[in-house]
């Protein structure tokens, strides 16, 4: 049994598909050709198959569907269902179906997971998520207009590792965000006090793609692996964690 990690999917399917056979005229709302991902779904699929075993679990932080609603994003829950192994998703910055978490765990398949301010197990360890936001002293950051949410998320975060910690205080704890907890312009933040806090060991973020990519913190920092799974960044294909 392994932990994998693969973010940013960004599914459009608009109608229920299989894995193979996907005609992108008629089956793709959003096309994500015009980013270079031609036919990104079946690389996907391709390195997901070869990869990921029946017993495994896929760890994936954020913006996994372009659906505005949440009954347009089952489709999209639905291709990911057939693929194999446990899945452990949490929100991102496009997730805009996910107003109410209660609804969307209604809506996933079974062997899928959503966490969003709080944890769940996965081969003996604790997986808290929250989305995350800019960075205090980020180049994206606006004081007025994202003062309250980044506050408000990194209280989200700490809520998560709490539950955690008081009930699985043994377990090893990885953490999910869509955001970057730090940034080349941000070299600090709330998320990794609390991360040092609660001595979580990894945390694994999505949301950089392209030429910001490059830019990504990843590696050991005060003790935490940062990594970036963001699909464009492992070539679409999940990534080994544990």
């Amino acid at each position: 049994m392994a932990i994998y990690a693969l973010s940013d999917l960004h599914l459009s399917f608009n109608k229920p598909v299989s894995l193979y056979g996907v005609d992108p005229a008629a089956d793709i709302e959003k096309p994500m050709d015009v980013f270079g991902w031609d036919r990104h779904y079946d690389r996907i699929r391709d390195h997901w198959l070869a990869t990921v075993q029946p017993e495994d679990t896929v760890l994936i932080p954020g913006d996994i569907s372009w659906a505005m609603k949440l009954d347009e994003a089952r489709h999209d829950f639905d291709w990911i269902r057939q693929l194999p192994g446990k899945k452990i998703m949490s929100p991102g910055n496009h997730c805009y179906y996910a107003q109410s978490k209660k609804k969307v765990r209604q809506a996933l398949p079974e062997g899928m997971e959503w966490i969003d301010a709080d944890y769940t197990m996965a081969e003996g360890r604790a997986i808290a998520a929250t989305r995350g936001w800019n960075l205090p002293g980020d180049r994206f950051y606006k004081q007025k207009e994202d003062r309250k949410i980044y506050e408000r998320q990194v209280g989200r975060l700490r809520i998560a590792l709490e539950a955690a910690h008081r009930e699985h205080p043994e377990a090893e704890k990885i953490v999910m965000l869509h955001f970057p907890p730090l940034t080349r312009h941000a070299t600090e933040s709330g998320f990794m006090d609390l991360m040092k806090e609660y001595g979580v060991p990894l945390c694994v973020y999505g949301h950089m793609h392209g030429n910001a990519a490059d830019e990504a913190i990843q590696g050991v920092v005060d003790g935490i692996e940062l990594k970036l799974v963001a699909c464009d960044a492992l070539d679409f294909c999940p990534v080994r964690l544990r």
